[in-house]
């Protein structure tokens, strides 16, 4: 469902099974399954090098986070989970009769439902039901007009997923309501556990959520012959509405995906670095950093150059506010994933730009990028900010630092030229610098 933009990749090796996809553009793997995640991490580690890759591991498991943390291998370690992406977890047993006190609100919305529309019917999505689930689908969307551009991603998406459920052995079923489908889900069973990854329903029909998540769980326990333990209705995304639904419906816990990374010249980062030269300072972002930082990452013409318009930006799934960059940027950090620097005019001073360090290699590579405010442009503030990153990544982190420019992007070339970096090819869209 996600291979687009992530270059879903997959090895077998012993009878051993890892996933490789790239997050922030960056290459992952996912924690070893099968007869040998020992000898497979000894190959993990020559693929990263040969290739000149980060090592990073991504939807870890606590289990495995603290099975990492032990490796001496892999240490130095970093790691971080973004709540957005924790799965809510609820009990499969439950959800059948939703009984009690807690699930009173369900309840109710079913019984509307009941008063509206009559008994819910429930159905197996078959070929020529397609008709009814694609009006459905585009009447969603149709509701749904201000998505996000992960929304309209997942949306499109859900349809590709339908239409190969069958060969993928996945249940499939649809809410019909006259001659209508008011809602559809698509989920599957992994070990004691009904995985649910597309849940879509229409708001003119009231109760339509609950009715097609019991109604979805009961046909598969239909379909199966016996009860599971648990239902995965997945994340949130960090969407405010999804995130209130998700907690109304009693999850009895949450799974948190720890990304892990290895080696990352992060954990040498001293935590209260205090960079001068030129005239310029470089230093950690404050709380009082957020309103700038929104500004210097909304500003779509000044990000023209960098290569970045937040109205693209998948990563993006709730409203944008102060918190936004500010949160992910440090989420980033924790992570290993890059070093963030606020650049400022003195030490109590308020943030005018960022450098930012990033795709590091276990190898000891890092790019470089730096980005001002359009009223600081031209002062030879972005190649003293510049040049004194790149000196404290070349002496105190030990790192080769390289660059990237777009090829009419002549400020930044010669900045990043007369900071002592070296051009040493193009492609058809950017200079490439040591």
């Amino acid at each position: 469902m996600w291979q687009e933009g992530m270059n879903v990749q997959f090895c077998l090796w012993h009878d051993t099974f890892v996933v490789r996809q790239d997050i922030n553009d960056q290459a992952a793997f996912s924690w070893p399954r099968g007869a040998d995640p020992d000898g497979m991490i000894d190959c993990l580690l020559c693929y990263v090098r040969e290739n000149n890759l980060p090592l990073r591991f991504f939807a870890v498991s606590q289990e495995q986070w603290e099975t990492i943390r032990t490796d001496a291998r892999l240490q130095p370690i970093l790691a971080s989970y973004d709540e957005r992406w924790s799965d809510y977890i609820y009990s499969f047993e439950e959800t059948l009769t939703f009984q009690g006190r807690k699930y009173s609100g369900q309840r109710n919305h079913i019984n509307k439902f009941r008063k509206l529309y009559g008994e819910p019917v429930v159905l197996p999505i078959r070929m020529e039901d397609r008709e009814k689930i694609d009006r459905l689908l585009s009447s969603y969307e149709a509701e749904h007009s201000d998505a996000n551009a992960l929304e309209k991603i997942e949306l499109r998406r859900a349809r590709q997923l339908i239409d190969i459920a069958a060969e993928l052995g996945l249940f499939t079923a649809w809410l019909s309501v006259g001659d209508e489908a008011a809602a559809l889900s698509v989920g599957e069973v992994v070990g004691d556990s009904l995985v649910i990854h597309v849940e879509k329903a229409l708001r003119r029909f009231e109760g339509a959520y609950p009715v097609m998540y019991q109604g979805f769980v009961r046909y598969v326990a239909d379909q199966i012959g016996h009860p599971l333990r648990f239902i995965n209705r997945e994340d949130d995304s960090g969407d405010p509405g999804l995130r209130i639904s998700k907690q109304q419906y009693q999850p009895i816990f949450r799974v948190h995906k720890y990304l892990v990374h290895a080696f990352s010249p992060a954990c040498r980062m001293p935590e209260d670095a205090v960079i001068c030269r030129d005239g310029i300072v470089l230093s950690a972002f404050k709380e009082t950093d957020k309103p700038a930082y929104l500004r210097l990452n909304t500003d779509v013409e000044n990000n023209r150059m960098w290569g970045y318009d937040y109205r693209d930006d998948e990563t993006i799934t709730g409203p944008v506010d102060e918190n936004t960059f500010y949160d992910s940027a440090r989420n980033d950090m924790r992570a290993g994933d890059s070093i963030n620097l606020a650049i400022r005019l003195s030490e109590d001073g308020p943030m005018i730009g960022e450098v930012i360090l990033w795709h590091f290699t276990t190898n000891g590579e890092a790019e470089i990028g730096c980005r001002l405010f359009p009223e600081y442009h031209g002062k030879g503030l972005g190649k003293a900010a510049f040049s004194a990153a790149v000196d404290f990544a070349r002496i105190h982190l030990g790192l080769c630092v390289c660059a990237k420019c777009y090829l009419n992007n002549f400020a930044s070339y010669h900045m990043i030229t007369a900071s002592g970096m070296n051009p040493v090819r193009k492609d058809e869209q950017y200079w490439f610098f040591r």
